[in-house]
């Protein structure tokens, strides 16, 4: 009798390289944008408030500052990024690498660091926690600031939120001082909702739905608003304009409750940059091909092709980034910098 024998074959993603090839890109463009808009206002001297600080992932690159004030409101978040700050205090760099794997979330000696950072908050006078909305006026006493960073925040906030945030910016800002927003956008306003961070099997809703999950917390899943970018330019400028409320319905509020602001415009956009998008890895589609390229090679005049290296997405990158309609067109995040007007 002849044995039936079976053999083992090791399953290989034959589209890995496309997703390794992404990965690397993403790596390349958020530090090429943060050295193109944020470095050289990070100096010795400066106090820099990070508006809605999630994890503290921003923290080691705001360490050569004179003083970091974070404000988070997420209880579980805010002491995360506090034992990061633990971290970068105590320079254990071992235990801030563990800190950026997701896998180590999950274990006893994390819910230990939570829970000391928790009955002893750090205390130091380079660096502020605070487990708070980013609006709130307690935030006064850590400055006035020479720069604030709000990092994709906006896009998950109804409009009566940012409409307070940027009146409290205004106000804790110096004069001159910088404002720098990362957020999501698009050509035309659009709302999706996911169930977790991260997960892109987006589903599209309308903007009351969106304000709805905007009330209910993070029970109703996670809603991102996609804006144009002429869209933030006004909230800036004027984040109580009454043309807003035409847009935005109940979520606009008609003035500040807690700050007063000069009827001239608040802050000016110094500049700005558009990056990223998204790419297909399913076997039905073009390895390579990102969402969006095939319209940005053609609006250039380029071969239509797949993307294939690093290289060919930052250039194209780039050249969006030179062409003022192409920039308000293509790529899913914006980077501002708005500077306070006097």
């Amino acid at each position: 009798m002849v044995k039936n024998t079976a053999t083992i074959y090791d399953t290989v993603d034959p589209y890995q390289w496309v997703t390794d090839i992404a990965h690397q890109a993403w790596k390349a463009r958020d530090k090429e944008v943060w050295i193109n808009n944020i470095q050289d206002l990070i100096t010795s001297d400066a106090v820099i408030l990070d508006a809605g600080c999630g994890l503290g992932r921003l923290l080691p690159r705001f360490w050569s500052a004179k003083k970091i004030v974070l404000v988070e409101p997420d209880l579980r978040r805010f002491l995360h990024a506090s034992v990061v700050a633990q971290c970068l205090l105590n320079e254990d760099q071992e235990l801030l690498e563990k800190l950026k794997d997701d896998g180590f979330w999950q274990t006893n000696e994390y819910e230990r660091l939570l829970q000391e950072v928790y009955t002893s908050p750090v205390r130091s006078k380079k660096v502020h926690l605070l487990n708070d909305v980013m609006q709130s006026p307690a935030i006064a006493e850590y400055g006035t600031f020479d720069l604030i960073v709000c990092s994709h925040i906006f896009e998950h906030i109804s409009l009566d939120i940012i409409q307070e945030s940027i009146a409290a910016f205004y106000n804790f800002l110096k004069p001159n001082g910088s404002l720098v927003i990362f957020a999501g956008k698009s050509p035309t306003l659009f709302h999706v909702r996911l169930t977790k961070e991260f997960d892109h099997q987006n589903i599209l809703i309308t903007r009351s739905e969106f304000f709805d999950i905007c009330k209910q917390g993070p029970s109703a899943g996670l809603g991102i608003r996609y804006m144009p970018f002429e869209l933030l330019q006004t909230i800036l400028a004027n984040p109580f304009n009454p043309t807003l409320q035409e847009t935005f319905a109940d979520e606009f509020k008609s003035e500040s409750k807690y700050y007063q602001l000069p009827t001239t415009p608040l802050f000016t956009i110094k500049q700005w940059e558009a990056y990223h998008s998204e790419f297909y890895t399913h076997k039905t589609m073009q390895v390579g091909t990102y969402i969006e390229y095939p319209q940005i090679q053609a609006r250039l005049y380029r071969p239509i092709k797949p993307i294939e290296s690093v290289a060919e997405i930052l250039e194209l990158e780039h050249q969006v980034n030179q062409n003022e309609t192409l920039k308000k067109m293509h790529l899913i995040d914006m980077i501002v910098v708005a500077n306070k007007n006097e």
